[in-house]
């Protein structure tokens, strides 16, 4: 992450400039600098617990209202420790866990070097800014600590209503230039709970703090002289969760959310890169296959019409992998004749679709070569055509490959469950691969869709058929037996990992062009970078502060 260095504008700042006249010079100009407004603000509120890939995936109208006008990422990151004291020490300290080492909730450096490393309301008086700021939390260590410095600290109870009912009072009757207001009812739900917006609890706490933000927004917006202010309003986790847990390095856990709000700010959404990024590696057969069966037999069946959509991306485990007929990606209870459901196998170098049926042995559609041990994404389509025939088409890495009449098949529904990986039937040896992505839609989808969308593994509801998604396994988890389904609606419709838990760190970057330019996202160190540029606080050297600068004007 690149730092912003101290005494030196960056090339960004001197890009920007802002309502309230804060311009940089460029190095040739000789006319004098604009002062700054001395009515420039800051509300920073952090949210423990707060997952960006979460948020996404629930209503929280007040933070969307936001997003026109920020610079945000719902893929922002913390430290590989992601402990709620790490959490703050990287906002409060504007360095990482290598400089501050606060690992717990003590809020303490760990070493000598560590405590040199002070709070940015303490490094904000030695800069000379005399500012009148206010904390507001139920935390009483992180007032002893990281918050020592604030003008007025105001301990709450332990309650997110009671910290919003003291922030909107502070608002209304005071006049702070930097107010930091603290939450922690998401995280107390992820703990509980764990940290997934399937979970009822978890969806609620975000919810409510999308709510308490909105009471505070209001009261900001409402004070008498707030035409003439000019607030910053940030908006930070301190950490993500993996299941009821935190405090590790998976991306799960360190997954968090950044957003920097001011009405004249132009929308800047960072992305962290499409990645496949952790896969499970298939093989073997029979009793000690390793393979992925849904929890749900009765899930996904496509009986004798209707429109389907079946994708995935697969890669064999080495180049120059070929084999005959193991299928790979299933609904049948095995590779025979006369068995009703469908599989993807490799037949070779190239795949294929397989149907059976009690009434036809076989039909099945060629799709192209994927032996070289690369990531390709595959495609089968189902449609219905005007005279009542049914067909298949298979596409690989986004181009058409073949198409075949399935009518004759009828009934293809099966009580057997969808499978990743080994099952039974006729096999030469086992399919050694990764697989990744895999999604099931209730629709044909068009060639110009399957085409711009098989090089992301990102499916969000920006896609054209999103509410057609009923099923979506990222198979990004990292850690554990389950690959969750994704998509709207489809709770506990979930894959099993059987005989392994183990998990390859393959860290492949997806070719899109979604991707360019795509290279960093904010971090948890980065929030003192934005507080100094609006309160027009120059870094100095000495204080060895890290982060960089989000905020887009034009």
């Amino acid at each position: 992450m690149r730092s912003i260095s101290v005494k030196i504008i960056s090339a960004a700042m001197i890009l920007m400039a802002t309502a309230c006249a804060k311009v940089a010079l460029v190095p040739d100009d000789i006319a004098k600098q604009p002062e700054f407004k001395d009515k420039s603000k800051v509300l920073l509120i952090v949210v423990d617990g707060l997952k960006g890939s979460e948020m996404r995936r629930v209503s929280l109208p007040v933070i969307s209202g936001m997003l026109p006008h920020s610079a945000y990422s719902f893929d922002a990151v913390t430290d590989s420790v992601s402990t709620d004291g790490a959490g703050w020490a990287a906002i409060m300290t504007a360095t990482g866990n290598n400089k501050h080492t606060i690992t717990d909730s003590s809020l303490t450096a760990k070493t000598q070097s560590g405590a040199r490393y002070v709070s940015f309301l303490a490094l904000l008086k030695r800069a000379g800014r005399n500012l009148h700021s206010v904390a507001v939390s139920g935390w009483p260590q992180l007032h002893k600590t990281l918050l020592a410095d604030a003008g007025v600290k105001i301990l709450t109870k332990d309650d997110d209503a009671a910290v919003r009912d003291s922030a909107v009072n502070r608002l209304k009757k005071d006049n702070p230039d930097l107010l930091i207001v603290h939450f922690n009812g998401v995280n107390k739900a992820g703990i509980s709970k764990g940290f997934d917006a399937e979970v009822p609890e978890y969806a609620s706490a975000m919810t409510n703090a999308d709510a308490y933000i909105g009471s505070i927004m209001d009261a900001l917006k409402s004070r008498p002289d707030y035409a003439n202010e000019n607030w910053l309003t940030i908006v930070q986790s301190t950490h993500g969760g993996f299941q009821q847990s935190y405090g590790g390095g998976s991306e799960f856990e360190r997954n968090g959310f950044s957003l920097y709000y001011n009405p004249d700010l132009k929308e800047n959404r960072a992305n962290y890169p499409q990645m496949i990024r952790y896969a499970v590696h298939m093989y073997e057969q029979g009793a000690s296959a390793v393979n992925a069966v849904l929890t749900d037999n009765s899930a996904y069946n496509f009986g004798a019409s209707g429109n389907y959509t079946i994708e995935a991306k697969v890669r064999t485990y080495t180049g120059g992998f070929t084999s005959n007929y193991p299928a790979f990606l299933s609904k049948r209870a095995s590779f025979d004749g006369y068995v009703p459901g469908w599989c993807f196998f490799l037949e070779g170098s190239y795949w294929q679709i397989n149907f059976g049926s009690p009434l036809l042995r076989a039909v099945q559609c060629k799709g192209a070569d994927i032996n070289d041990g690369k990531w390709h994404h595959l495609s089968a389509v189902i449609s219905m055509d005007t005279d009542g025939k049914r067909w298949v088409t298979t596409y690989t890495d986004g181009v058409r490959n073949n198409r075949k009449d399935i009518s004759a098949l009828g009934d293809i529904n099966t009580t057997n469950p969808l499978t990743m990986g080994f099952i039974p039937g006729s096999i030469a040896k086992p399919m050694d691969m990764y697989m990744n992505d895999v999604r099931i839609w209730n629709d044909s989808l068009p060639a110009g869709v399957i085409a711009q969308y098989s090089c992301t593994n990102e499916i969000t509801d920006s896609h054209p058929y999103y509410r057609q998604l009923s099923g979506y396994w990222p198979c990004q988890e990292k850690t554990g037996a389950t690959l969750k389904n994704m998509a709207p609606g489809a709770t506990g419709k979930n894959f099993s990992l059987k005989n392994t838990t183990t998990w390859d760190y393959l860290n492949y970057t997806l070719p899109c062009q979604a991707n360019e330019g795509t290279t960093v996202v904010p971090h948890t160190k980065d929030v003192f970078a934005q507080i100094a540029y609006w309160l027009n606080v120059q870094l100095n050297s000495e204080w060895e502060t890290e982060g960089r600068l989000w905020l887009k004007f034009f």
